[in-house]
Formats: C-alpha cells, sequence, structure tokens
C-alpha cells in the first residue's frame, strides 16, 4: 500500500495540470473560462486513471508485487472522484469560504476511517484502505456539489482561448509538483528497492505518522495564506506580515506536536502499533524533529504561488532533485535509521538557503524575523516538554505517561505562549470562543 500510495500521488499531481492552483492564484475568471477549466480538469483526471490502469502490470513486475495491479486498478477511480469536486471547493478558497470545506472534509474524512475500520474487521485486509480511499474522496465530492458549488453548474463549453491564459502558470505549478513529489517520495522509492519489504514497513508507517500531523495542522492556515497573499501580491509589506504570520502559526501548532512525539515515541509506538514495532520508536524520534523542520517549510509555497512565482519554486525543487536523491541512497545502506538520518540533515542545510533564494526576495523578509517566526515555537515547545517528560517517566505504563505528558506539556506550552508567543495564544483563545480583545486582530 506504501508503493500504491507513492503512485497515487504522483498520478494526483497530473490529475488538474496546475490549472486549479493558476484559477486561484488569478484574481479576473470569466464564467467561461471557469467552465472550460472544469472540464478539462474532469478530463485529464479520465486520461490519467487510464493510463495508471495500463501501466500498473509494469509497476506490479518493477516491484516484484503482482498484488498492486487490483489495487492500482481501484485506486485510480480516487482521481476522477476527485477531480469532479476539485475546482468548486477550490472557489470556496479563493473567496476565503472556508467553513463550508473544512466541515465537508472532516465529515467526509470520518466516513472514509469509519469504512476502513469495518473493512478491516470484515478481513478485507490492504483493500481496507483502497475502499476508505474511494469512500472519502466520494462523500467530499457530493457534500461539495450539495453545499459549496452555491448553485454554480459549468457551462457545456470546452475552448482553447479559456484555457490559454492559465497555462503557463499551471505548467510550472505542475512541472514543480512532479520534481517536488520525486524529491518527497524517493525515500520510498529507494527503500523498495534496496530494503527488505519488513525493512520498508518499519520505516513507512513512522515516516507517514510524521507527514500526518503536519497535513492536518498545516493547511489550516497554508491554505488560506496562498488565496490571501494572491490577493494582495501587489503590496509587498502586506505579503511579508501574512507569510510571517503564517510561518509562525503553522509552527506553533506543530512545535509541541512534533517534539512531544519525539520525547515520547516508545509510548506512541506501543499504543499504536503494539508488539513487534518497537524498531520504529528510534525511527519515529527522528522523523518527527524531519517532519517538524519540514512544516516550517510549507507556508513558503502559499508565497511562491500566490505572487505568481511557480517557476521560481521549480527551479528550487530542480535544485533539490539532484541533492535528495544522493542522500538518501547513501542513507540506505545503514537501513530505515540511515535514511531517516539523511533526510532530517537535509532539513537543517536547507534552512538558510530557503531564506535567502525564496523568502527575503519576495517579501523583503530579514533573515532574524524569519528564523523567530520559523523557530521561537520550536524552543518554547522544549522548554516545556523536557520537565514534563521527564514527570511522566516517573510513571508506569504507556498509557499513563502519554496521558501526563500531553496534559503537562499542554499546559505549560499554553502558559509559556501567552508570554513569549502572545499572538498564537490569542489566535487559539479566538479559536475556542474566548478572544482577547486587548490585542489586535
Amino acid at each position: 500500500m506504501a508503493i500504491v500510495g507513492v503512485a497515487m500521488s504522483f498520478a494526483g499531481l497530473f490529475a488538474d495540470m496546475g490549472i486549479n492552483g493558476a484559477y486561484v492564484q488569478r484574481q479576473e475568471v470569466t464564467v467561461a473560462q471557469r467552465s472550460s477549466l472544469f472540464w478539462l480538469n474532469i478530463i485529464i483526471s479520465i486520461c490519467i486513471a487510464a493510463l495508471m490502469i495500463a501501466i500498473s502490470p509494469l509497476l506490479a513486475s518493477f516491484f516484484g508485487a503482482p498484488r498492486l495491479i487490483p489495487l492500482m486498478i481501484l485506486s485510480t477511480s480516487i482521481i476522477v472522484l476527485g477531480a469532479l469536486g476539485q475546482q468548486v471547493r477550490m472557489s470556496a478558497e479563493k473567496r476565503l469560504d472556508f467553513r463550508p470545506v473544512v466541515i465537508l472534509e472532516m465529515f467526509a474524512a470520518l466516513i472514509g476511517f469509519s469504512t476502513a475500520v469495518l473493512a478491516a474487521l470484515a478481513e478485507w485486509g490492504v483493500y481496507s484502505l483502497v475502499v476508505s480511499g474511494i469512500v472519502t474522496t466520494a462523500t467530499a465530492t457530493a457534500l461539495t456539489w450539495m453545499f459549496v458549488a452555491d448553485g454554480w453548474r459549468p457551462m457545456r463549453c470546452l475552448r482553447l482561448d479559456d484555457i490559454r491564459p492559465f497555462i503557463s502558470f499551471g505548467s510550472a505549478s505542475v512541472a514543480n509538483d512532479i520534481v517536488n513529489q520525486v524529491n518527497s517520495t524517493i525515500d520510498l522509492l529507494l527503500g523498495g528497492r534496496f530494503l527488505a519489504a519488513t525493512q520498508l514497513g518499519l520505516y513507512s508507517v513512522p515516516r507517514n505518522l510524521s507527514l500526518q500531523v503536519q497535513s492536518v495542522v498545516n493547511p489550516i492556515v497554508t491554505r488560506i495564506g496562498f488565496p490571501l497573499i494572491a490577493q494582495v501580491q501587489s503590496d509587498v509589506p502586506r505579503v511579508r506580515a501574512i507569510y510571517l504570520k503564517t510561518m509562525n502559526m503553522t509552527a506553533s501548532a506543530n512545535a509541541p506536536l512534533y517534539l512531544g512525539i519525539a520525547f515520547f515515541a516508545p509510548e506512541i509506538i506501543a499504543l499504536l502499533l503494539g508488539a513487534g514495532w518497537e524498531r520504529s520508536a528510534n525511527l519515529l524520534t527522528i522523523l518527527a524533529l524531519w517532519g517538524g523542520l519540514r512544516s516550517t517549510g510549507n507556508p513558503v509555497g502559499s508565497l511562491l504561488f500566490g505572487m505568481g512565482h511557480a517557476n521560481l519554486a521549480l527551479k528550487w525543487n530542480l535544485g533539490l532533485c539532484l541533492l535528495v536523491p544522493p542522500v538518501v541512497w547513501f542513507g540506505s545502506l545503514g537501513g530505515p535509521e540511515g535514511i531517516a538520518w539523511g533526510l532530517l540533515s537535509i532539513q537543517v542545510v536547507l534552512f538558510i538557503p530557503a531564506w535567502y533564494l525564496l523568502v527575503r526576495p519576495l517579501s523583503h523578509a530579514g533573515f532574524v524575523e524569519y528564523s523567530i517566526a520559523a523557530l521561537k515555537p520550536f524552543l518554547l515547545a522544549g522548554i516545556v516538554i523536557t520537565p514534563a517528560f521527564w514527570a511522566a517517566k516517573q510513571f508506569d505504563g504507556y498509557v499513563s505517561r502519554l496521558i501526563i505528558g500531553a496534559v503537562l506539556s499542554t499546559l505549560l506550552y499554553l502558559l509559556i505562549s501567552m508570554v513569549a508567543n502572545r499572538e498564537w495564544y490569542c489566535a487559539v483563545r479566538e479559536l475556542v470562543g474566548n478572544p482577547d480583545t486587548s490585542v489586535e486582530k
């Protein structure tokens, strides 16, 4: 399933050829242009699904896993189902109407998760995950048309003149996504080739857990950042303010989660996976640190695409494509742990170049304010989690340690943030319905 996930993630990059991102970035879009883009998206997704079905035997042969073929064929339906509702959701995000999108996505995720559990209990094995993905996507698309479309229906038109203004940005965007996906999944691709299946499983589970944290937390802020920066792209001081706030908000939410995972990795592995996965605890510690640093770089995508610089993002990721595969390959010689350390080292090395080449030219943000926005939350989280970890270790049982550590860390982090990271603290209070009116929004 790890290999299927990589293949499907690549296929998803081509599902709209970047035109939906171009649709959000471009402020003036006619009704005819939107309709043409919608139908183009559907046609592309069908072609990509058909291509994935055709090459599934080749992938199965390459990895020596015949069971990949039916899994791939079933999974391709997710591409088409997702395309049917994608532009409608992007349109809501473009006008900053996120509430209905978030609600329907949460509901669809709950339905999909319930489906996975029931299918697993029925002993469907790995097909539980495939069916869950299909149900989640179908539910999200159906709810999108019911509650987000706001009565809009596409016209029956598909004209090249309507599409042409979006092709340049979309092409650069999808090319960037392809290269970025290579960089993001090369560890699994090389791992699937050079590691035993058991080793890949021990590695992929904590890796995916680490990525799941930021995939849940970051879009809460970054999905707003992209259309918001696109709206004010000509006002550099406002762009800088929005970007730095986006980075601080994501880092402030991610820091206690990732450092908490790193500190309590053995307890988390014991709770989620049980016996036989003990080796994954060390991997989870390393990958949690990697994921935490990686999460601070995600908001730069909102900056690059909101400012219309998809080409700059592409150049950056092409450069990474020369760096990441050799490091991961060399790390694979040391097994799963070697790959994990290689990924972490790359994130540390790239922190300054990312600011100098991407952030500074577009937002004029200084290195000090950039570093404070990204790293101060991790310093604060480390200060409070250390005593919480020590206190939790005095108790027996991994569940007790997790509960005590989580409660103490949360309370201490909120207290220290109230003084040292007040903007984020007030945002959290407002989110839970207790706004602090003493701080200007």
